[in-house]
């Protein structure tokens, strides 16, 4: 293999690739990216058996060829390298690679691409295009919800829903759920799978990277598998097998108590009542009165902070707690100036939606204190 190349393109591949590195494999070569030429270009790739990440960069191709190498040693030494001199790769044995720059040489051992795990193609029938804002969008206001708990290894992940048009994301760990909906141009396809937690960090990753820009992403589905293609990049993954829980069943379809009130005003006071709540595990109260609302987190008596806002409430005395985090994700990633608070009991669930938009929305169980 003979190949030259920018810094920045190589540099540019080896990020996007290298979140997908195994870090605790037992397998030596899935501690490794791959290169391997193609017209014109230079497929990089690293997998760690569940989630694979390919990409295409632009390069010059003198001999064709292909290797693996240690992704964190080739990473580091790219880095350091002058950003106005073009690379040059050369390959002279099967696992032996050469990186120069001007005057700066590094030889790396690496490993044959057969022993490197087989990334499937993009599998181009049965997929659905998809607005990049759009995704990307769904993804940050729903997978902070998803389970962090491997003992439930269900809800480590996004259900992904695909029918009539319309596509449909929830996530929960079973004490919040987020659901958000869009509308799509496909309306044949009907798909419903959990998509891992990583594979859609991933994604969202490269989404909000600079340079991908592509307005279009494309999302393909096969019976173990999804995949994304983000302008020349594909990131592959399996599925979660299993059955999603009956997500309907947890949503309030009423609310006795539905208060509009500013986002950022809510986020603030939460903010402040949670100085007081001590751990990440602490609670704070809501207290609903007349024509206010207080929140108020104390930690075993060595802190004490309470706030108050005026809302527009004539109804009874109202006092429920909640964790001030799951609160503070939904806050953080809502993009609405106004928010409805949805109450009903102290012991019934809690919803959080933005005004002016009837397809998202966030459920949080009450806390007992």
């Amino acid at each position: 293999m003979q190949i030259v190349c920018s810094k920045a393109e190589l540099l540019k591949g080896i990020q996007i690739v290298q979140s997908a590195v195994s870090s605790k494999s037992t397998l030596p070569v899935l501690s490794n990216i791959l290169i391997e030429t193609r017209t014109n270009q230079l497929k990089l790739a690293a997998t760690d058996l569940e989630v694979g990440v390919r990409c295409l960069i632009k390069a010059e191709v003198v001999k064709e060829g292909a290797l693996t190498v240690p992704a964190k040693t080739f990473s580091d030494f790219v880095k350091t390298l002058s950003d106005t001199q073009e690379i040059r790769i050369t390959t002279e044995e099967a696992t032996r690679m050469e990186v120069r720059s001007g005057k700066t040489r590094c030889v790396l051992l690496g490993l044959p691409k057969e022993d490197f795990p087989v990334l499937p193609e993009f599998p181009e029938e049965n997929c659905v295009e998809m607005e990049s804002k759009m995704l990307l969008e769904m993804i940050k206001k729903t997978s902070f919800s998803a389970s962090t708990d491997e003992t439930r290894y269900i809800l480590n992940g996004v259900y992904f829903i695909l029918d009539k048009g319309i596509a449909r994301m929830v996530a929960t760990d079973g004490r919040r759920l987020a659901f958000m909906a869009r509308a799509v141009n496909e309306k044949k396809l009907n798909v419903a799978v959990i998509i891992p937690s990583k594979a859609i960090r991933e994604v969202e990753r490269l989404l909000m990277s600079e340079g991908l820009g592509t307005d279009v992403i494309k999302v393909s589905v096969t019976e173990n598998q999804v995949a994304f293609k983000i302008g020349e990049t594909v990131i592959i993954s399996r599925l979660i097998d299993g059955h999603f829980p009956n997500y309907d069943q947890v949503i309030p379809k009423s609310a006795d108590i539905r208060i509009q009130m500013a986002s950022k005003d809510l986020l603030t006071m939460t903010q402040r009542a949670a100085l007081g709540s001590g751990d990440r595990g602490g609670a704070i109260r809501f207290n609903l009165e007349k024509g206010k609302l207080r929140a108020a987190g104390s930690a075993q008596g060595r802190v004490e902070v309470e706030d108050e806002l005026p809302v527009d409430y004539a109804g009874n005395n109202l006092e429920i707690a909640f964790n001030p985090q799951f609160v503070l994700d939904v806050l953080k990633n809502i993009d609405s100036s106004q928010v409805w608070l949805e109450l009903t009991t102290s012991l019934n669930p809690g919803v959080i939606r933005p005004v002016g938009d009837d397809q998202m929305l966030s459920v949080i169980m009450p806390m007992r204190v």
